[in-house]
């Protein structure tokens, strides 16, 4: 069985719930917890049947999502969050910057790092950013709940996933 497939699987209000491997998708299909909304041609061959395994699937029942999941803090999601560009210049982020030095005792945490270019990297160093002529273009935050989409998005996902991706 190919492991490389995924399935985005939507609540039943049709937003997107999580992403499964074809293992977990089986279980859900023979359950009947999931109806397939649109398939792959990867199948799954057991005794009595053979089933296809779903690029996306709904739930048949709404689930009340009930924790907030937890954001990974690395380099490639602060570039997510930060589109890309260095929050001191705007141009082109090529590193990440801590805005309290950790030299200097500041924190590894979300609201203290940005994405920034190599130049402003080079300024600012190991100094405090008032020690510097540089400003932050906006106050970094820990991401909202649906970044994970935002992440999948950025991770060349199933061309089949987008139309539900960018309505959450």
């Amino acid at each position: 069985m190919n492991h490389n497939i995924r399935t985005l699987v939507l609540n039943s209000t049709f937003r997107p719930l999580s992403i499964v491997n074809p293992k977990r998708c089986i279980s859900l299909l023979i359950r009947n917890k999931l109806s397939s909304l649109d398939d792959s041609t990867m199948e799954f061959h057991s005794e009595k049947e053979s089933i296809l395994i779903p690029k996306v699937a709904i739930l048949t029942y709404y689930v009340k999502a009930p924790y907030a999941r937890r954001i990974a803090l690395n380099k490639d999601n602060v570039f997510i969050r930060d589109n890309f560009s260095c929050q001191y210049c705007s141009s082109n982020a090529e590193s990440i910057d801590h805005i309290n030095p950790k030299s200097k005792g500041g924190s590894h945490e979300w609201g203290n790092i940005v994405a920034c270019c190599k130049t402003c990297n080079l300024k600012k160093a190991d100094k405090f950013l008032h020690e510097t002529n540089l400003s932050l273009n906006k106050n970094p935050r820990l991401p909202n709940a649906n970044f994970w989409i935002k992440a999948i998005l950025n991770s060349s996902p199933d061309p089949s996933w987008e139309k539900y991706l960018l309505t959450a």
